[in-house]
């Protein structure tokens, strides 16, 4: 009897221990805000994982958010666009998390996909901020492609330099389709930014061959 009182002595005393072991989501929630505070970003992103896991469909959206922060700063890319999708499906600073994306696939050179994306947000940007983000982001990608083919048609152009004179013209009109291509490029890139000076660049190099 009084082996068996003991025993239930030991279970009681050892109940709170174990209970205590166990961490609620909101625990390592404040878990990972203790570890972005200290800029260990590694731990936060685990400690949010955890609670993000616990909380099931009841996910916290700011703590969703701060996870995919966390994981773009350390460059898990995969895991950040993961959390950001989230976090803008728990409509929770969407136009940021968009935006965000959209820079984790321009360093990762999925540029296209940056493109659309960029594209297709920026209509339903609604922070002043962030709109003019994504603005400088396409003007970037859009120039970047009028550069491309400008650079083309220059170099074709520059074959003058050592052809004959009957064969200026048909090196000035292959150079002309390249500029013709750069064109509709520069003309999104004024849409976004105005006074985009290497748009301006551009337009100005191009303006002789493309009426």
């Amino acid at each position: 009897m009084k082996k068996i009182f003991v025993m239930l002595m030991m279970m009681v005393a050892l109940a709170p221990a174990s209970m205590a072991q166990e961490k609620t989501a909101d625990d390592y929630k404040n878990d990972g805000n203790a570890a972005v505070r200290e800029k260990n970003y590694q731990a936060a992103l685990e400690a949010y994982k955890q609670a993000i896991t616990l909380w099931g469909d009841e996910a916290d959206a700011k703590t969703v958010y701060n996870a995919a922060d966390c994981a773009k700063r350390i460059g898990d890319n995969n895991v950040a666009i993961e959390y950001y999708n989230k976090s803008i499906a728990l409509d929770y600073k969407v136009d940021y998390a968009k935006y965000y994306i959209a820079e984790i696939y321009g360093k990762d050179g999925k540029i296209e996909e940056r493109i659309a994306l960029l594209e297709e947000s920026l209509p339903k940007c609604t922070d002043e901020k962030v709109s003019s983000f994504m603005k400088k982001g396409l003007a970037k990608e859009y120039t970047n492609k009028a550069m491309a083919f400008y650079k083309e048609g220059s170099t074709i152009l520059a074959e003058c330099q050592t052809a004959k004179p009957d064969q200026y013209d048909a090196i000035k009109a292959r150079a002309a389709e390249k500029f013709k291509e750069a064109k509709p490029w520069v003309d999104k890139t004024i849409s976004v930014d105005p006074e985009n000076a290497n748009a301006k660049q551009i337009l100005n190099g191009i303006k002789e061959y493309v009426k």
